[in-house]
Parts: C-alpha cells; sequence; structure tokens
C-alpha cells in the first residue's frame, strides 16, 4: 500500500473511533431517559460492529493485498483455452451464415490510398489470399454488407489454425472513448468468456496485448462507431498501437476514409478495398447450398448475367443479399422471379427494403400460429431501439429495464401499497410488518451490495469477472441511488396504509413504532454490511480455487440467466434470514420479547424481496420483462424467443450478449411502423 493511502486510511478509521467514543461519553454524561439511552447505545454499538467490516474492505481497496491471486492461470494455458474458444465460435458464425456450407466469394483489390504501405504481395484475389498480404496490420473497407466481417473471421480462422498469436474478432459498436482502448478490449473477452478470464490477471491480459502481441485484436464495425467517436478511435489505435503491434480493422470505405482524412492512417498499414459480386459468384454460392427453390433461381441468374435486370444484379452483389435473398426466396414453393419486376422493385435500393423488411415474417411465419410473424417483428424492433438506446447496439437481459425504471418504480409502490392495505384490513400487524420488512430489506440489500462491491473491487480489477453468478452490476453510487428511488416509495405506502388501516401496533405507541423501525435499520445496516464482506471475501478466495471451468463451457445469455436466477434465489433466502434476525431482534430491543408471528413472517417475507431486488438484478429483469410483456413490447417466452431469433440467422451471440446478425437488419427494424 502506498504510504499516503496508508495515512489516510489510518487517519480516518481513528476518527471514526474516536467519534464513537466520544458520542459514547457524551450519552452517558447527558441527562436522557434509560429508554433512550438504552435505544443510542445499542445503536453506537452496531455502528462499531459496521465500522470493522468497512474498515477491511477500505483496507483491500486502498491496496492492503491482492485478492485471490493465487490460483491465477499461466499465459500459455489461457492463450491455448482463448485460441480454443474463439476457433470454435468463428465455426460457429460462419456456418450460422452459410460461408462453412457454401463459400461465399469475398474477392478484394489493393486500396493504397487508404493505407500506409502498399499490398506487398497480390494487388487482388479472394478472401483465402488475404492470408497472402497479412503483414499484422489490415485495413478491409467496402460498402454495407459487402463481407468485412466474414474477410475478418476466415482470416482469423486461418490464422488460428496455423497456431501463434491469437486473433479475436470484436465488435467496436460500444467502444466507450472513456476507457483506454486495450482496457475496453479487455472487457470485451472478458464479457464473451467469463469463465476463462476469471483466472487471468489483468495486467496479464495487458501485456499479452500492448507488449508480447499474443492476442491481436481484430475489431470489427469501425462505421458503426458513432460519427463523433471516429477520429478519437483512430487516434487512440495509432497512439496505443504504435507503429508495431498488430491489428485488423473493418470498416465502410467512406466513414473509415473521412477519419483517415483528419486522423491519418495507421502506420504500416495494408488496405484493401472489398469488391462487388458477380451473377456467376452468386450462382455458385446458390449450388452450394441447394435450396429447394434452386430451379426458380436459374431463368434470374440468366436475366442478371444477360443485363437485363441492372437492379436486380446491383442488389445481389454483396455476400448479405445473397444470404437474405436465400433465407426469404430459398424455401419451396418461394418464386424470386417477381424480384425481376421493375414496377416493384425499379431500384436495387428497393430490393434492399424488401428483403430486409420480408426476412422476420418469412423466417417467423408459422402455420398454426396466427400472427407469429407480426409479433416476432413488434417483438425485434423494440429490442433493436433499446439495444441502441441503453445497452450500445448489444442485447443484454439484465440491462432490460433501463427504459422502464420509473414505471417499474410506479409499479413497485402501487403493489406495495395495495399489499400493506389489503392485509392491514385483515390484520394491522401483517400491514405493518410488510412496509417494515420493506424497508428493513432495502437498507439491509443497499448494505450488502456496497460492502460487496467493495470488498471485491480489487478482483475485479485484477480479473475483471465474477462468473460464479453472484454479480453485482451496480457501484456504490448506483446503490446508493437504487436506495433513493426505494426509499420514497416505502414511504409513500406507508402514508396510504396509514391513512387506510394505521399503523401502530400492540404494545407501542408511535413514538414505541419509531424506535422500532430506528433499531431495524441500524440492524439491518450492520447485517448487510457484514454479510455483503463477508460474502465478497469468501468469493474472491473460494472462487480462485476453481480453474477446471472450460471457456467453450461457458454457454450463452440463456446459461447466464439461468446461473443468475439460481444465484438469486440463494441470495433471497440469505435475505430471508437476515430479515428474520432484524425483525427479532428489533423487536426484542424496543419490546423486551419476540414479535407476533404474522409481523414477523410479512417482515422476512417483504425483506426477502426488496433485499434481493438491491443486489441481485434477475429478479429486476423478470419485473421489467413482465411489463414490457404485459404491454406487448416483449414475448413472456423470452429466452425461447431469442434462440429461435438465434437459429433463424437474425441474431447472434457474442459471448454473454445477442447482437443483430448485421447493422442494417437492426436499422431496418429499428425505423419499423410496427407500434411498440
Amino acid at each position: 500500500m502506498e504510504r499516503r493511502n496508508k495515512g489516510l486510511f489510518v487517519v480516518c478509521v481513528l476518527a471514526l473511533v474516536s467519534l464513537l467514543v466520544l458520542a459514547t461519553q457524551l450519552l452517558y454524561a447527558s441527562s436522557l431517559t434509560s429508554r433512550y439511552a438504552e435505544r443510542l447505545d445499542t445503536f453506537l454499538g452496531m455502528a462499531g460492529i459496521a465500522l470493522l467490516p468497512v474498515s477491511a474492505a477500505l483496507w483491500r481497496r486502498w491496496g492492503g493485498g491482492r485478492a485471490g491471486t493465487g490460483a491465477l492461470r499461466p499465459r500459455e494455458e489461457w492463450l491455448a483455452e482463448l485460441a480454443r474458444a474463439e476457433r470454435e465460435r468463428i465455426q460457429d458464425d460462419l456456418r450460422f451464415r452459410g460461408v462453412e456450407v457454401a463459400p461465399i466469394a469475398v474477392p478484394w483489390q489493393a486500396e493504397p490510398l487508404l493505407g500506409d504501405v502498399p499490398p506487398h504481395v497480390v494487388a487482388s484475389g479472394d478472401v483465402d489470399g488475404l492470408r497472402g498480404v497479412w503483414s499484422g496490420r489490415l485495413i478491409v473497407v467496402g460498402p454495407a454488407g459487402s463481407g468485412k466481417s466474414i474477410a475478418l473471421e476466415v482470416l482469423a480462422g486461418r490464422l488460428l489454425a496455423q497456431g501463434g498469436p491469437v486473433p479475436v474478432v470484436l465488435s467496436l459498436a460500444d467502444w466507450d472513448p472513456r476507457h483506454r482502448l486495450h482496457s475496453w478490449i479487455g472487457r470485451q473477452l472478458v464479457e464473451r468468456y467469463p469463465e476463462l478470464f476469471s483466472q487471468v490477471d489483468e495486467q496479464d491480459l495487458l501485456r499479452a496485448l500492448l507488449r508480447d502481441a499474443a492476442v491481436i485484436p481484430f475489431l470489427d464495425g469501425f462505421d458503426e462507431v458513432a460519427k463523433d467517436r471516429r477520429v478519437l478511435l483512430l487516434q487512440a489505435l495509432q497512439r496505443e498501437m504504435g507503429a508495431e503491434l498488430p491489428v485488423a480493422l473493418a470498416s465502410r470505405t467512406e466513414q473509415f476514409r473521412e477519419a483517415a482524412a483528419v486522423a491519418g492512417p495507421i502506420p504500416r498499414s495494408v488496405a484493401v478495398r472489398l469488391s462487388p459480386l458477380t451473377p456467376d459468384q452468386f450462382e455458385g454460392f446458390l449450388t452450394g447450398r441447394r435450396p429447394p427453390s434452386l430451379p426458380a433461381w436459374q431463368p434470374l441468374l440468366e436475366t442478371m448475367r444477360q443485363g437485363r435486370a441492372p437492379a436486380l444484379a446491383e442488389a445481389f452483389t454483396t455476400p448479405l443479399m445473397q444470404w437474405l435473398g436465400l433465407q426469404v426466396y430459398g424455401h419451396a414453393g418461394a418464386d424470386p422471379r417477381e424480384l425481376a419486376d421493375r414496377s416493384r422493385f425499379p431500384t436495387s435500393r428497393a430490393i434492399e427494403r424488401h428483403l430486409l423488411g420480408t426476412l422476420v415474417p418469412v423466417v417467423f411465419s408459422h402455420p398454426g400460429v396466427p400472427g407469429a410473424a407480426r409479433h416476432a417483428r413488434r417483438w425485434l424492433a423494440f429490442l433493436a431501439r433499446h439495444a441502441e438506446r441503453h445497452s450500445e447496439g448489444s442485447i443484454r437481459w439484465w440491462e432490460l429495464h433501463r427504459s422502464a425504471q420509473p414505471q417499474l418504480a410506479a409499479v413497485y409502490g402501487l403493489l406495495l401499497a395495495a399489499l400493506s392495505v389489503g392485509l392491514g384490513r385483515i390484520s394491522r400487524a401483517t400491514g405493518t410488518g410488510l412496509l417494515a420488512g420493506a424497508l428493513w430489506g432495502a437498507v439491509c440489500g443497499a448494505a450488502f451490495t456496497g460492502a460487496y462491491v467493495l470488498a471485491r473491487h480489487l478482483e475485479y480489477q485484477t480479473r475483471l469477472a465474477a462468473p460464479d453468478g453472484f454479480r453485482s452490476t451496480v457501484s456504490v453510487r448506483d446503490t446508493v441511488l437504487r436506495l433513493a428511488r426505494v426509499l420514497p416509495l416505502v414511504a409513500v405506502a406507508a402514508m396510504v396504509a396509514a391513512a387506510a388501516n394505521g399503523l401502530v401496533i400492540e404494545p407501542f405507541d408511535r413514538a414505541g413504532l419509531r424506535d422500532l423501525l430506528a433499531q431495524g435499520l441500524a440492524s439491518a445496516f450492520v447485517i448487510g454490511a457484514c454479510g455483503g464482506h463477508t460474502a465478497g471475501v469468501v468469493l474472491n478466495q473460494a472462487f480462485t480455487l476453481d480453474a477446471t471451468v472450460a471457456p467453450t463451457n461457458a454457454g450463452g445469455p440463456g446459461d447466464a440467466l439461468r446461473r443468475d436466477r439460481r444465484a438469486s434465489a440463494a441470495v433471497a433466502v440469505c435475505f430471508a434470514a437476515a430479515g428474520a434476525v432484524v425483525t427479532w431482534t428489533a423487536w426484542y430491543l424496543a419490546a423486551g420479547d419476540g414479535p407476533p408471528t404474522a409481523f414477523a413472517l410479512a417482515s422476512v417475507s417483504a425483506a426477502a424481496v426488496f433485499g434481493t431486488c438491491m443486489f441481485a438484478v434477475w429478479p429486476v429483469f423478470r419485473a421489467a420483462h413482465a411489463w414490457y410483456g404485459l404491454r406487448g413490447q416483449l414475448p413472456f417466452r423470452y429466452g425461447t424467443f431469442l434462440t429461435r431469433a438465434h437459429d433463424a440467422g437474425v441474431l447472434r451471440e457474442d459471448g454473454l450478449t445477442h447482437r443483430f446478425r448485421h447493422a442494417m437488419l437492426q436499422t431496418a427494424l429499428k425505423s419499423s411502423r410496427d407500434n411498440y
């Protein structure tokens, strides 16, 4: 620990201890009644207990020791696992694109004006020929859908097959200029393979990227970065990659040209531009796939070759449009010849819009489910808009609630008020216990989350991942803000219940009820802080012992959702136990005996719910999912729907998240006129 931090830590702890001692002395020197003296004495004692985990967490955060580094993986081991996992991911993605079944031709030619040096082997070729011009730095440009992602993945697959440094293909759509580029790359890898990197030191990963070039970033979607960030991204690449570290970049031509005109080219880079595909190459792709409608395509292909359908020939010059044409018109009974109707499709853009707009109705239509395609389009349109606004282009189930936080807060408040009033009419102790448990559970959950985050701060810094399922997605600041949103809801519900039924229960008067709540708050804070710190320390140490998780078994978003559901159930049991302790302690300190059964059961139940919602993300996701489902914006079988969309080629998996297969498809869905 640095001397300055150590001194600051000691001063803070001594100041807190001094304040507690001074408050205790003033308490006994005052003329307060014994009743209030006992309450304050109890509160000060609990504050002293809470000081222990907080002090330990601060000590760990300021460098008192490195948490959980005893079982970090050696670089050779995690690099081999990363290469295997990335190779399998690329193979699966190319298989979904149809490239593994029928190779899509991706011709290219040199583009020396966008690179720093011309290709030193050949001036043109196909996607396999990119291996011949790979010298460590490559820029691939072309129009939308021209196969840039395919080119990067095929090249990465070839490099992975021959061994050596590990190329990883990453999307730049959610690049954040507030972080250094290599730190952002590291976090993208962690999000994709959390189990693998749970035992990898961050500094080792950064050294592999920055110093040893053991991991090569293949950055896709430069054009998907916001326009005002592209120059910053190019400058970051130039600054952090220097003139030697290998990198590959894919972008639409004009977007990269505009940024390079301001920031300059990437030093020592070779630039190639993907060329349009021909009708013969399209025929080769269709022949390789052998769709049932292949005979219906033959006259259309002949028309394109003869130049009698210029709009159609121009539309099918990219791998994306060829794949869309196969998806929309590849099934039995489909007639692609309608695309040659110039009155309906006068331009290539009209054909592209038609294919993009028809994909979802075709792949989701079901003869036994009327309206299935219409509902699917509406749900995907909502996900496309939500991903752009709140998740930087990705579909992350744990961020689904972000666009409905005010509505969810109102629903929570109404439900709590309705339950407390309804139960209060049966038993005032039950209604009051429900509100008390909600208050205590929220405070206990906030204290638990804050202490847990502080306790695992070093692990997040060194390993960047917590794949045990107990993932707190909030910081201490977020926890305070979340508590600030919950407390007014509880207060409003309490006022409604007080007006309807009253809250005072035997043997307390109003002052006694306030004492009961204060005792419970103090107990909830202490138990939550101690429990959160203990959980963070135990999981820090326990998880370093688990080095047997295979990254290829990490699963996808569905596995993460099921894992967090199990973790949330365990957390709810813990908060129920904490709520029982808080309830019994507060009642005993305030009344000298145990609480009534009705009060205790209601309090424990509310504490389990509110405490879990303060810490875990799964119950919040389920609440948001129910809200969107009732409004028709999402299906009630959320996971099943995303799996089907993935199997249909509309979505692709990227670690624990989903992304749309192509930015053009997401844009088409966003601009859909379906209400959501």
